[in-house]
């Protein structure tokens, strides 16, 4: 396997941009992964497109994240539970990841 000199948090926020152009930024998930939800972010818009981060993105890369904002999981999974409020669709893998550590 081939490892990244990037943070997990650059290639997040990479991987959510690619589509749309740069809105999120590595701050804006690094405030919301410590707050546990999507209100952290400033941008109406950024905000939105954190709402996927459990639907596109694999378990280890945001628990990378979670490690680099100086997060833990609980609070991760309290903004999973703010995207679902949102309307994002549910993440069977990341529930599946996280069902017996909290």
């Amino acid at each position: 396997m081939i490892r990244s000199s990037k943070s997990g948090l650059d290639l997040a926020v990479t991987h959510m941009n690619a589509p749309v152009g740069p809105i999120l930024t590595s701050e804006d998930l690094q405030s919301a992964l410590r707050a546990g939800r999507l209100t952290a972010i400033q941008s109406p818009a950024a905000a939105a497109l954190a709402t996927y981060l459990f639907v596109e993105l694999e378990p280890p890369l945001i628990v990378r994240c979670i490690r680099e904002a100086g997060s833990d999981l609980h609070r991760a999974n309290e903004m999973y539970e703010d995207t679902l409020r949102a309307k994002a669709p549910r993440s069977l893998s990341w529930e599946r990841s996280v069902a017996e550590l909290l």
